[in-house]
């Protein structure tokens, strides 16, 4: 996927705009959280079956305590109803009862009972300590098979023996029940119940805060006469080392993004950031000192900050190089341009020299001519030097102007002062290779002007061309360039192919407009390189 195709992905958008820690960051933190996810829904099954096996060895428990529980009392009310049928069938209550006694052994110390032989009258035979409740059950003879008395905090059962007549009542302290019970687990925070539809007997007693807390029941699926064994307890809640075997994962996810984010940061992006700033901030020619090594630093980028000082010291000893090489280029360019100068001088001198030892006025005619286009020559190559220190090329305007005050201040053979020229040019720049053809063939046309007509006024201009910017057209207008014989003959005599040959050099057309009293050139405009 190309990189303008990532940036168009909108969730992927907000992302560009973070730093590469955080976007680490957060990666790191995606990438890990299925595997997060995963742990803690493996711990929390393991916790589910754990608790599972909780409550299914509770309820085993339960149900044990309820069958040894319902075992005992059944047992005790067959002996208890047995002996009340052998007194309902004549035989002596005394002996029946020194034999129950005798029987029971020790049993008889973890209940209290009551043997009738007839469903009124008073009971034939007593097993313990009688509470009243007892008494009171006993007395009425459709009593239910189990009732719970809270009051003497305990339970009472009743049985019938093989004679309708026959029965027995038996009551069984709290204490007694949950020793019969006898539950292999002990519970903490739990407390054992008989249950009726109308009354609860806890079997074990906790304090009265405590039992705010009881939050669970587990009830015994085997009825105890009628009644119903019930274990309620506090629901454990999630342990320390569930706690934590729920939030290792996530905890160990999150260091681990931290710990990737901090490697990235101090190993990677800070040295980095330092290298950027020093690059930012480098000068050529400033002495680089190599970045700090520590323990964290990445090696490569120490590398990378090495490799850039060296290259540094480089471009600062070769920019060194090349100053002094441009200096002397400098040096050598300036020592050519005054050499230059300084042989047109002479050159020029030796043409005034010669110009004012002529004994005609044609010869000094010539060699005035002569002087003009070696002026012109040395006007081109001074702006050029001018333009070239500047690099901005010749500029126009200055060309012109020292072309046409030599002519204003020249002599002539018709006497009087110089023609009047006005220039109109904007300030633009020519290369030499325009700018020598131009002087020429400007000292050219105002050296027809000035031999034909000295006094008419001359205008010079330049207009950039609407159709393309990177031309002007240079126009010379003045009356001596209108219907003029004297002109026309001297164009005949050579001085035209002079300047169809300069024009060629400009690769453009030289027009003559007579009725406009004009003659206009297209030339191109110098454009400066940047930076």
């Amino acid at each position: 996927m190309r990189r303008t195709d990532r940036a168009h992905i909108p969730f992927l958008a907000p992302m560009a705009r973070l730093s590469i820690g955080t976007r680490l960051f957060l990666i790191l933190a995606i990438a890990l959280l299925p595997l997060a996810l995963g742990s803690v829904i493996a711990n929390r099954s393991l916790a589910d079956t754990a608790n599972d096996e909780r409550n299914r060895l509770l309820q085993k428990n339960v149900d044990d305590a309820a069958l040894r529980l319902n075992a005992a009392i059944e047992n005790d009310l067959a002996i208890l109803g047995a002996a009340s049928s052998q007194i309902a069938l004549g035989e002596d209550p005394a002996k029946i009862c020194l034999n129950l006694r005798e029987q029971l052994g020790n049993q008889q110390t973890r209940f209290a009972a009551l043997l009738y032989a007839a469903n009124s009258g008073p009971p034939s035979c007593q097993i313990g300590s009688v509470p009243r409740a007892l008494r009171e059950v006993g007395a009425n003879a459709a009593a239910p098979a189990a009732t719970l008395a809270v009051p003497a905090n305990g339970a009472i059962f009743a049985t019938r023996g093989r004679v309708s007549v026959a029965r027995a009542v038996a009551f069984y302290s709290a204490d007694s029940l949950f020793t019969l019970s006898d539950p292999v687990d002990d519970v903490p925070l739990s407390q054992f119940d008989l249950r009726s539809q109308t009354a609860v007997l806890p079997l074990t007693e906790i304090p009265e805060n405590w039992q705010r807390r009881l939050n669970a029941l587990m009830t015994a699926q085997t009825v105890v006469a009628g009644l119903h064994l019930d274990l309620r307890y506090v629901r454990p809640k999630q342990s320390p080392p569930e706690f934590l075997a729920q939030t290792i994962p996530f905890i160990t996810l999150l260091a681990a993004a931290i710990i990737g984010w901090l490697v990235v940061n101090v190993m990677l992006i800070r040295p980095l950031t330092q290298l950027q700033r020093k690059v930012r901030l480098y000068e050529i020619g400033e002495q680089m000192a190599p970045m700090e090594k520590t323990a964290f630093n990445a090696s490569e980028i120490e590398e990378l900050d090495q490799g850039f000082v060296a290259l540094a010291h480089k471009v600062s000893v070769d920019r060194e190089a090349l100053d002094e090489g441009l200096k002397q280029q400098v040096m050598l360019t300036r020592e050519v341009h005054h050499r230059v100068k300084n042989n047109l001088q002479i050159i020029a001198s030796l043409i005034n020299l010669h110009a004012r030892t002529a004994d005609s006025d044609p010869a000094k005619l010539a060699y005035g001519k002569i002087q003009r286009r070696v002026d012109a020559l040395a006007v081109v190559h001074r702006n050029h030097f001018a333009g070239n220190e500047r690099s901005e090329g010749i500029n126009l305007r200055a060309l012109v102007g020292e072309l046409a005050g030599s002519f204003e201040h020249a002599d002539n053979v018709h006497g009087g002062d110089g023609p009047d020229i006005m220039i109109d040019i904007d300030n633009v720049h020519v290369s030499q290779d325009v700018g020598v053809p131009i002087a020429f063939l400007l000292t050219e046309v105002l050296e027809l002007i000035h031999l034909t007509r000295p006094d008419a006024p001359i205008r010079i201009s330049a207009v950039r061309k609407s159709d393309d910017p990177t031309k002007i057209v240079l126009r010379v207008a003045s009356p001596a360039l209108g219907p003029n014989p004297e002109l026309e003959a001297m164009l005949a005599d050579g001085i035209d192919r002079v300047m169809t040959g300069l024009a060629r050099q400009l690769r453009a057309p030289l027009e003559r407009d007579t009725a406009f009293e004009c003659i206009a050139i297209a030339v191109p405009v110098f454009v400066p390189a940047k930076g």
